[in-house]
């Protein structure tokens, strides 16, 4: 007779992988078995294991739960949200008296670089031109039709404040020359021939063509109208 031989079917035990959680996985659920509240807070999240929090962004309802993307209201991580504002300063200052300062100061420069170009003027280029020869100005003649030129018109531009970048630049190099070739050996002090008026000028139309005329200018006005 055949005989039947009893099989016996083995089975491997199956294995399973250990499922591996997030940080903030196992930190929410260690807060829930506490029963205090739903959502990660604060210290409670940290001493739980949870990574740093993201700050959500103004009138967002709630904070996204862990491992879910919040919508489109989420906030920035927290160094881009404190990131610190450019123009911030010590101490604030309204934008109307910002731009009232750069009135006053374009027409106090503008005004003074006028009247030294028409002092120019009324004496004449020849004068004018022999008194830079004198001084070892290279070109006296160009020389005082540009000064003359730069003076009157960047005056005026910088008191309309019109092209003011270009008007403010022309002015600084132009005073810049008088400093080297006329007031730089007399000292500081005006009345001795010195630098002080020039450099005072000079550097008050640099900081105007670097900062701007402010919002009382043709500038702000021909921009606008863009």
């Amino acid at each position: 007779m055949p005989s039947y031989a009893r099989t016996t079917e083995t089975r491997t035990p199956e294995t399973r992988t250990p499922e591996v959680k997030s940080p903030e996985e196992r930190a929410a659920e260690a807060l829930a078995a506490r029963g205090d509240h739903a959502e990660p807070r604060g210290v409670e999240w940290a001493e739980a294991g949870g990574g740093p929090l993201r700050r959500r962004a103004a009138g967002a309802a709630s904070m996204a739960a862990p491992g879910q993307e919040a919508d489109g209201d989420a906030a920035e991580p927290a160094s881009a949200a404190e990131a610190p504002d450019a123009e911030r300063t010590v101490i604030p200052m309204p934008q109307l008296a910002r731009d009232a300062v750069l009135l006053v100061a374009r027409g106090v420069i503008g005004v003074i670089l006028m009247a030294h170009g028409l002092q120019k003027v009324f004496q004449g280029v020849s004068a004018t031109a022999e008194g830079f020869g004198t001084m070892g100005i290279p070109l006296p003649e160009a020389a005082a039709v540009l000064t003359m030129a730069v003076e009157i018109g960047g005056g005026a531009l910088l008191i309309l404040g019109l092209l003011t970048p270009i008007a403010g630049l022309l002015s600084a190099v132009i005073l810049a020359g008088a400093i080297a070739f006329a007031h730089l050996g007399n000292g500081i002090f005006a009345a001795d021939g010195g630098w002080e008026v020039a450099a005072g000028l000079g550097v008050g139309a640099l900081v105007l063509a670097v900062v701007g005329p402010g919002r009382f200018s043709l500038d702000h006005m021909l921009l606008r109208r863009r």
